[in-house]
């Protein structure tokens, strides 16, 4: 393809670089799931959800949530060596090896935030670990461009009058989820890292809460 011959002509720091989002101003259970499925029903994020655009068995999929220090979905699946370090690194077990099914993404790692979120670890170990710039060494939380926190108001308890502020109580970013004068959640986009505690922490099942990956 064009575009990856384009990409492959980037210098490393190019390319560890590009994707990083811009600073802005302003933390265990055991293994999740291995294949991480879509919620059931209709939910607001399923029209912003990118989809894969490889040919083979993962054409049209939901792409996967990645770990903090993630490259554009495609520069990071060409980068990535497989070598599970990151896995072994995070403190919380989140990160986990997507599976055959995903064809040329199998092996990468992943995150499924309602099976286990991303903590936010101090030092963001997974970051540091990885041989292949894969995952980029992250120093600061506002760095970190995993996704973005989108509410469903049609399951949000909040909309039907009851109160609730758990997202916002979980969330390790100031600022990133707030309450409306009318109760109800405000995610900001230039602040949310898309870790997915609020997702792990929202009390509907299923879930009025999800992150979108940023693809």
């Amino acid at each position: 393809m064009a575009v990856a011959m384009e990409e492959k002509k980037m210098s490393r720091r190019a390319l560890l670089t590009f994707w990083r989002k811009p600073e802005a101003s302003g933390p265990t259970q055991g293994p999740p799931a291995p294949n991480p499925a879509p919620p059931s029903g209709p939910f607001e994020t399923d029209r912003l959800w990118p989809r894969d655009r490889v040919p083979g068995p993962s054409l049209g999929r939901r792409l996967p949530l990645r770990p903090p220090g993630n490259m554009h979905e495609y520069l990071l699946r060409e980068a990535c060596t497989r070598c599970g370090l990151c896995i072994d690194a995070c403190p919380a077990d989140a990160i986990f090896r997507l599976d055959e099914s995903w064809g040329e993404a199998r092996g990468t790692p992943a995150i499924d935030p309602r099976q286990q979120p991303c903590v936010v670890c101090e030092g963001l170990q997974c970051t540091t670990v990885c041989p292949s710039g894969a995952l980029q060494h992250i120093i600061n939380v506002p760095e970190i461009q995993m996704g973005n926190a989108v509410v469903d108001r049609i399951r949000c308890i909040t909309y039907s009058g009851q109160r609730c502020s758990a997202c916002v109580t979980v969330c390790p970013v100031p600022g990133a989820i707030a309450t409306s004068a009318d109760g109800h959640p405000i995610v900001d986009e230039n602040r949310c890292v898309g870790c997915g505690l609020c997702v792990r922490a929202c009390p509907t099942e299923p879930t009025s809460i999800d992150v979108v990956p940023r693809g």
